[in-house]
């Protein structure tokens, strides 16, 4: 129960109450309805224990965070795998070191508190890595695998934007799809396989869209319908409660957060900012640059410049909805949660595990001794730093958490 209890913090006891007892309050609406509800439906299945009803419901979510932690990394393993086109043996190199930065990200406790941001990042590595096989399927003719994936991964970043807000940038990557329909459609709408294709990715979209409405339509008919007197983002247009929530009683908003006395949060944040910034500028305009870092994506080494372009396409979609988040991190949120957020996106993870690996080069095989082969050369200068200040910084944010220090 200690131990739990050094883990509900901040927004934590948010989580733990109103799963215990409902959405009470209005600020509360700025924590995930749809995770509130299972927990608590989950927890009333559990026996009867010797824990208070808000440390049960604490150690619910912190059950549930632990387990999404898992499958958030062999989900974002299984994506890079399938997403990145070199040998098998570099691949899994890859791979696995992709996998070990979520492990080590900054989001430290926040992945093992009770806190959404582990279902989150298990929710939105799934849909990305099922919108990466409908991409790759494209090419090999296989429209109705392609079309259940697609709707598949709709589904799944709807999930993700009921556990995150934020999920709803996802929908960014069927965006880009319908951008392709509009800028090429000689090549897109005018055949009729393609059309059902554009039709699938706009329901897919819907459904992400759904997904991020609909705890605020439950809010509206609770407060604005059910009420004899509404509040006053009743009348707004859209009528937001979340974005009423994070104005009103967070003080979130467009540059609200740009003070003095918070240039110790933009200082702390800033790593992460940079590298949000970095990785999604170069994917969305160099993606090149990204997949020459993996050994043999070359042509010389046998692998079709069509995987190699498939790689590019997905790795430009996905730089969208992180640069739209770095950006709006920097602008309109509290910026220190940046270091938290930017746990549920692949994107970053992907470049520094190519860059990463791309110092070590590893032929096919094993030596005739038996023993692995060298690497050529170090990794790449500045990634270690990288690492180990993420480490670093998760263990200074371990002890200033369960102290309830700031920065959460």
């Amino acid at each position: 129960e200690h131990a739990v209890l050094r883990s509900t913090r901040w927004d934590g006891i948010y989580f733990a109450t109103s799963a215990e007892r409902g959405h009470v309050n209005e600020q509360e609406w700025a924590f995930s309805w749809v995770l509130a509800r299972c927990n608590h439906y989950l927890t009333n299945g559990m026996p009867g224990s010797v824990f208070s009803p808000v440390v049960k419901h604490a150690l619910c979510y912190m059950i549930l965070a632990n387990a999404s932690h898992l499958l958030a990394v062999i989900t974002l393993y299984r994506l890079a795998r399938d997403l990145i086109s070199t040998s098998t043996q570099a691949r899994s190199r890859i791979a696995f070191t992709a996998a070990l930065l979520h492990i080590a990200s900054p989001a430290g406790v926040f992945l093992s508190a009770p806190y959404g941001e582990s279902t989150f990042a298990m929710l939105n590595f799934a849909g990305t890595w099922s919108y990466s096989r409908a991409l790759k399927l494209r090419r090999g003719g296989s429209t109705t695998k392609e079309l259940l994936y697609t709707i598949l991964a709709g589904l799944l970043f709807a999930l993700a934007s009921t556990a995150r807000s934020n999920g709803l940038l996802s929908g960014m990557l069927f965006v880009g799809d319908v951008a392709d329909a509009v800028l090429h459609p000689r090549d897109t709408i005018l055949q009729s396989r393609r059309l059902l294709r554009l039709v699938f990715v706009g329901i897919a979209g819907s459904i992400t869209a759904i997904g991020f409405a609909a705890p605020q339509i439950v809010a509206f008919r609770e407060y604005c319908m059910n009420n004899t007197t509404p509040r006053i983002w009743c009348e707004r247009i859209p009528p937001s409660i979340y974005s009423w929530v994070q104005d009103h009683y967070w003080g979130v908003g467009f540059l609200r957060y740009w003070t003095l006395s918070n240039l110790p949060l933009f200082l702390l944040a800033a790593p992460m900012l940079g590298v949000l910034l970095v990785t999604a500028s170069t994917a969305l305009w160099r993606p090149r640059s990204i997949t020459r870092g993996c050994v043999g994506t070359s042509r010389h080494r046998g692998v079709a410049a069509a995987e190699e372009e498939d790689m590019a396409q997905i790795l430009r979609r996905l730089a969208a909805p992180q640069l739209i988040l770095a950006v709006m991190a920097a602008t309109s949120f509290h910026i220190q949660i940046v270091n938290r957020i930017s746990s549920g996106y692949p994107l970053w993870y992907l470049t520094l595990a190519i860059r990463l690996c791309s110092g070590s080069e590893i032929s096919g095989g094993e030596s005739r001794k038996g023993t692995r082969p060298k690497s050529k050369t170090a990794p790449l200068p500045g990634m270690e730093w990288i690492v180990r200040g993420m480490i670093i910084y998760a263990i200074i944010q371990g002890g200033l958490y369960a102290s309830f220090l700031p920065p959460a």
